[in-house]
């Protein structure tokens, strides 16, 4: 019974977060109240505060559930190939491909998060920081397998790696009529790709 329970608050949790992520993307942060919440996700006004502190937390909340899901996946993904470059191919497509899936989650990613001090303290230690993490990894690995070169810092690498996917995302969200993200995939692993290709020995020898 406390197992069910639990599950059932899970759930209900879920989706308060899945009907904040609506209501923000479609009111705006600042302009959404918290019973619009709770309306979308039918339930109480008071039921809302059981799992949240109040609407700053309901949306970091959006951040943390929904990259943390975003993280397993794409760890799996990476864990599931061997050659460097597939698992930035990987990441890639999975990152362009799950904002392309889900306008309203992108909007909020994009836009709202990005308007509390709460959320630029996230980056630094929370899931975004994750994620870089994550993609240290693999320009790592392919640095120590020759794939990648070894002139670039893993760290300014994976920041150049997730600031183009997050442009990309950005510019699609607020475009008039939006390009499909999927169509970017590998037009922008091209450019990266060729960035993080070891030099050419004429290059090495004069750079």
């Amino acid at each position: 019974m406390r197992a069910q329970n639990g599950d059932s608050k899970l759930r209900r949790r879920s989706e308060i977060v899945r009907a904040a992520v609506e209501v923000f993307a479609e009111r705006g942060y600042f302009a959404a109240r918290m019973r619009e919440v709770a309306e979308r996700a039918g339930v109480a006004d008071g039921t809302l505060y059981l799992y949240f502190k109040g609407k700053e937390d309901l949306l970091v909340s959006i951040l943390e559930e929904y990259a943390e899901a975003f993280l397993v996946r794409a760890r799996r993904d990476c864990e599931e190939l061997d050659d460097p470059r597939a698992k930035l191919r990987r990441v890639v497509e999975r990152h362009l491909v799950s904002m392309q899936n889900d306008r309203a989650l992108a909007h909020v990613f994009q836009i709202e998060l990005r308007h509390t001090r709460r959320f630029l303290r996230q980056v630094a230690r929370g899931k975004v920081a994750e994620y870089l993490n994550l993609l240290q990894e693999v320009v790592n690995e392919g640095r120590s397998r020759g794939v990648f070169r070894r002139d670039v810092p893993p760290e300014l690498a994976a920041r150049a790696i997730f600031g183009a996917l997050d442009e990309q995302v950005t510019a699609w969200v607020l475009a008039r009529r939006p390009v499909d993200l999927r169509a970017q995939v590998e037009p922008l692993l091209k450019i990266l790709l060729a960035g993080l290709a070891p030099p050419i020995e004429g290059e090495a020898r004069h750079g």
